[in-house]
């Protein structure tokens, strides 16, 4: 067995870890709502994080700090290839700050910090390195490490750690392998090699055995003998797959986040941001929004709304606040947006408040809503969460639903149960007719019974809806969490395709989470 060239990718400090979440939330709101587009099951493959994408179209700079100017060459050459296929651009720079900074050395090394990761880094420090390329590397090999280790800066994991990718690999072999020649301890193996991804934070689809992202090892490694092959260059897989990740359309971007403007350690009351609609209209459109996530201290009662003022016919605010000494570390919020003239969507909101005072709390509320058109059928209802006040002495409990539908309007409920108590709660609603094209809608919820923090499964759209990748919206319909922690929880979805899409609802730290629920509308654009 010869010599083998492996890339670390390097994990952030933990004490840059905070600062590194907000920045990549600072970069792309989509980070924090983590909605991503991705082929189904097929040809394309590569694996990304989300949570650490670029923005659309962003300008990266790139510092080489060392090497001849051969190496210095072929870097600004290979990483380009990228630039063909991403909607991202690489321009080199010889001083002052860059957001990738690249060392040559002889360290026998090659590593690189993932995506947005890279803008945590203090700008005297390296975020990749080339541990074993010189004046007289072989073309195919600057392909291959520099191609890879630009694909991390992308975003890009290791295609052999993709949920897809199946591994069977011969543990003690490899964690020996890895020790002996390159002095690695178990844990740096297991996170490099061995470890697979969660399908919560990666965004896949089939394992490409082409990928520029796997790096090549001998038969050895694995109980059935695959190896994988020496690739040099990007796969069709690995073209399309980063031409999804970045295309070369700008997104409407329809996600606030209060990590935007502030980071979770520093809680405000308060935090709102002006939103610039991908189009004018002839008049000031309507919003229908829902909060999408939450972390809120449980040292005070849990009080959150989402909302939007001053709407004109090219923008609007939109706001995330708490009050009453509520701490907000964090929340967010999506919304949709409805044209005046637009005679099949219908959009509206509903507030505890409109039926009793805060001060008077009751378990089960429901109101007639009527639609100002009425509909030739019965039509298809979305409901989301938009504003809640809980006590913070008791588990926090609460559900929006919508019964009876007819074509003359529904009846909307906000309820808790149990023990519960809320003072108040509000929601969203948006109706639309149930055969009409482009559109589709529905609900998930964690398995019952089910106490752990990470939940995903799989939306499959009905056939024919889409003829390409919809927009898809996302906010809580229901969420039943223990008030002895902080509540933690937010809403995700990856690999939207045409025939679907996978979701994901999850907590973090020590929330303990009972239950949570999700109602969801994809659309063309």
């Amino acid at each position: 067995m010869g010599e083998i060239h492996v890339c670390t990718q390097i994990q952030v400090p933990k004490n840059l870890r905070a600062q590194a979440e907000v920045l990549a939330i600072q970069e792309n709101i989509a980070n924090g709502h983590q909605i991503t587009a991705g082929a189904p099951p097929g040809p394309a493959s590569l694996a990304a994080v989300t949570g650490n994408k670029w923005k659309n179209g962003r300008t990266l700079k790139v510092r080489i700090l060392n090497g001849s100017d051969k190496v210095k060459g072929k870097v600004r050459q290979y990483a380009s290839i990228w630039m063909q296929y991403a909607n991202i651009e690489f321009v080199f720079v010889d001083s002052g700050d860059a957001e990738i900074r690249v060392n040559v050395d002889t360290s026998n090394q090659s590593w690189s910090y993932m995506g947005t990761d890279n803008l945590s880094i203090p700008q005297d420090q390296q975020t990749m390195n080339f541990g074993w390329l010189n004046d007289a590397t072989g073309e195919n090999e600057f392909s291959r490490v520099i191609l890879h280790e630009f694909g991390h800066a992308l975003g890009c994991i290791h295609e052999h750690q993709s949920p897809a990718a199946g591994m069977d690999w011969n543990e003690d072999f490899v964690i020996k392998y890895f020790w002996d020649n390159f002095q690695w301890p178990r844990e740096q193996v297991i996170f490099n090699i061995i470890q697979t991804y969660s399908g919560t934070t990666t965004q896949f689809s089939e394992f490409d055995t082409r990928s520029i992202m796997l790096y090549s090892y001998p038969p050895e490694f694995t109980k059935n003998g695959f190896s994988a092959p020496h690739n040099t260059i990007l796969s069709d897989a690995d073209k399309s797959f980063i031409a999804e990740l970045y295309p070369g359309v700008d997104l409407d971007i329809a996600y606030f986040n209060t990590l935007q403007v502030r980071p979770a350690d520093r809680p405000a009351e308060k935090a709102s941001s002006y939103q610039q609609f991908s189009k004018t209209y002839e008049n000031p459109p309507s919003l229908a929004v829902g909060l999408n996530w939450l972390d809120v201290s449980k040292d005070a009662n849990i009080r959150v709304t989402a909302f939007a003022d001053n709407i004109t016919k090219s923008s609007a605010m939109i706001h995330l606040d708490a009050w009453a000494g509520t701490i907000l570390h964090s929340a967010g919020c999506t919304w949709f947006r409805k044209a005046t003239d637009d005679g099949e969507f219908q959009i509206g909101s509903f507030s505890t408040l409109e039926d009793h005072s805060w001060k008077n709390p009751q378990q089960k509320t429901s109101r007639e809503i009527k639609f100002a058109r009425p509909y030739a059928s019965p039509p298809e209802v979305v409901v989301w969460l938009n504003s809640l006040d809980m006590d913070k002495n008791k588990n926090w409990r609460l559900k929006a639903t919508a019964t009876n539908i007819t074509t003359t309007g529904f009846t909307i409920h906000l309820d808790t149960w149990a023990d519960s108590v809320l003072y108040s709660a509000g929601a969203a609603w948006i109706a639309y007719p149930a055969n009409k094209s482009g559109v589709t809608s529905g609900s998930y919820q964690t398995p019952d019974g089910n106490t752990q923090l990470q939940n995903s499964g799989t939306i499959k759209f009905p056939d024919g809806t889409f003829q390409r990748t919809p927009k898809v919206l996302i906010a809580f319909s229901s969420l039943d969490v223990d008030y002895s922690r902080n509540l933690r929880l937010k809403l995700g979805a990856d690999s939207v395709s045409t025939q679907g899409m996978n979701w994901h609802i999850g907590g973090w730290s020590d929330t303990k989470l009972y239950s949570a629920g999700a109602s969801y509308i994809a659309f063309n654009t």
